[in-house]
């Protein structure tokens, strides 16, 4: 049936679309808190607990056949965490629901925001989801035509499941352990990983998802089929990073790393999880909470309490700081032979932005 789809009916859906108006979306889960000396205890959840982790999150990657990007979206229980307290803006687009889960009603309020967005750049779009019950036809769209693969195919159709979800948690975990490193040559405690952390490493994972990472990914789904070359190494990049990471922080303390833990084996822990459902209405949800054999790992009023414990929002920088910070960047960007000049002007736009945030807040 998988072939058959693929050869067949597939383009015949996209017969009318050119590759950039073309866009896969999946959602995948990341037990964003996972140190690598942690990981045997989630191993051993994914078969058992890990479905409800308290440290787990919902996130969607969504690209198209040339490689553009969307922007990040997360879903997690809490509705305001403690690390959310005073923060005027977050790094990417953030949802709460009891489970962590995508659901219809999230899904169709995500799409509908996306149908504005193409219908304001002119573009009309086909998007290419799984079929399940968090994915419901949307009336209304414009710009969007929703296209559901055929049921329990996803993994060999879909392209962000081709290695483009693979190499986004290869960087966010290349960034976990990096802030371990850091901790052993600073004697300092293994970090705690806040949602708010989180989310600022996987936006900025996700921009190093490579271009030719996601166009590869298409066409390995045999969705696109170019005649551009493609370098295959590229996908490699990041899970290279890595394996140094985790031997360079293994040869520093080799308490850190779980024994045998390999690059594969980190990024893999939280491929299984449950990242999407249907709790429809509110009655369900109290079922749910009120059944003794649920499970109740998601109690809003504990998880309140565990962010706080866990961790605040980073401190806002003072001035003289902000000025030394630039400065470090500026005299940085004199020893770059390719990018000095780049660097130089990105870093003063951002001292003037920050210099009129400064100005328009003495003005409020």
């Amino acid at each position: 049936m998988t072939a058959s789809w693929n050869e067949t009916t597939l383009p015949t859906l996209l017969l009318n679309y050119k590759l950039e108006n073309i866009f896969n979306a999946d959602e995948f889960g990341l037990f964003y808190q996972c140190l690598p000396n942690k990981t045997y205890h989630l191993s051993r959840e994914k078969s058992f607990k890990g479905k409800n982790s308290k440290v787990r999150l919902t996130g969607i990657a969504a690209g198209s056949a040339t490689g553009e990007k969307l922007p990040m979206f997360v879903i997690r229980k809490s509705k305001n965490p403690w690390c959310f307290k005073h923060i005027k803006q977050l790094p990417c687009t953030y949802k709460n629901q009891l489970k962590s889960w995508m659901t219809g009603g999230l899904f169709t309020e995500w799409v509908m925001k996306l149908d504005s967005f193409f219908r304001a750049q002119d573009r009309k779009v086909e998007f290419l989801v799984d079929n399940c019950s968090a994915h419901p036809h949307i009336e209304g769209l414009s710009n969007i035509n929703l296209i559901f693969f055929p049921p329990n195919t996803t993994s060999v159709l879909q392209p962000m499941d081709q290695g483009v979800i693979r190499s986004l948690k290869a960087h966010y975990c290349h960034k976990i352990v990096h802030l371990c490193i850091k901790a052993v040559d600073n004697n300092e405690p293994m970090p705690k990983i806040s949602i708010l952390e989180a989310m600022k490493d996987l936006v900025s994972s996700w921009n190093a998802v490579s271009k030719e990472t996601v166009i590869n990914c298409f066409k390995k789904a045999g969705i696109s089929k170019t005649n551009k070359s493609i370098e295959e190494a590229d996908d490699d990049h990041p899970f290279k990073f890595l394996t140094e990471e985790l031997n360079r922080l293994r040869e520093l303390d080799p308490r850190a790393v779980q024994e045998d833990l390999s690059a594969e084996s980190y990024i893999g822990l939280d491929c299984n999880v449950v990242t999407t459902g249907s709790l429809a209405t509110d009655a369900e949800i109290i079922a749910q909470i009120l059944d003794p054999n649920f499970e109740n790992d998601d109690n809003e009023v504990k998880d309140s309490v565990d962010e706080a414990i866990d961790v605040e929002a980073p401190p806002r920088p003072s001035d003289i700081q902000l000025e030394i910070a630039f400065e470090t960047i500026q005299n940085a960007s004199l020893y770059s032979s390719k990018y000095g000049n780049e660097i130089q002007s990105l870093a003063q736009k951002l001292e003037d932005l920050m210099k009129m945030e400064k100005m328009d807040n003495l003005n409020i």
